[in-house]
């Protein structure tokens, strides 16, 4: 994988500190919306919105693996009990390399959710996603940047705690980019993200 990206760590920590603010914001309002009676773990919200902690496994072409650790956010709109439509971003930070060299990783996609409601504490969905990407790095003030198709494919478990908060106990995916070599030939990683996080659920579909 060629890492040709730039410096971001004050625009990573603004995103990290926004997002928290965001993920606070929405918990206090799920916690502030009484429950409804007739509230079932497996009742259908019309829309969800989660934040999540990402740990994601790059393989790069002929370079070895790389660690990152970011966040990820969803947004998803329900057409039917089974069916949402879902908008994914991420943002992610390379791990282990030499003091100077900054590198990250920016993802957002979009497709179709598909969700089995059981009359169980547990909700497992699969979807598969397809967006672009983008991935910059920074050295000694030079800075790059570099584009590809991405593509998230996988599935998750839910647990809900309550008519507006669920907890995402774990999603896997799999996460394919297209970033080129560092000699310009096509090239094609296939990556792993690891997820867990919480999720807010606004409507009743």
């Amino acid at each position: 994988m060629r890492l040709t990206v730039s410096h971001h760590h004050t625009a990573m920590w603004l995103a990290h500190i926004l997002a928290t603010a965001l993920v606070t914001l929405l918990f206090v309002l799920a916690l502030g919306s009484p429950a409804r009676a007739q509230w079932t773990p497996y009742a259908t919200p019309e829309f969800e919105a989660s934040g999540a902690f990402s740990y994601t496994r790059a393989y790069g072409t002929n370079s070895g693996a790389f660690n990152l650790v970011g966040g990820s956010a969803e947004f998803s709109y329900h057409f039917r009990h089974w069916l949402a439509v879902t908008a994914d971003g991420g943002a992610y930070n390379f791990r282990g390399f030499p003091s100077g060299i900054s590198s990250n990783l920016y993802t957002y996609a979009g497709g179709p959710r598909i969700t089995w409601r059981n009359r169980r504490r547990f909700t497992p969905f699969v979807q598969a996603l397809v967006g672009g990407g983008r991935l910059t790095a920074s050295s000694g003030g030079v800075k790059a940047g570099e584009n590809s198709v991405v593509l998230i494919a996988g599935g998750g478990i839910d647990l809900p705690i309550s008519e507006r908060f669920t907890i995402r106990a774990g999603q896997a995916e799999y996460l394919l980019t297209k970033f080129a070599l560092t000699n310009g030939a096509a090239a094609t990683q296939h990556n792993l993200r690891l997820s867990f996080g919480v999720v807010f659920r606004f409507g009743n579909r």
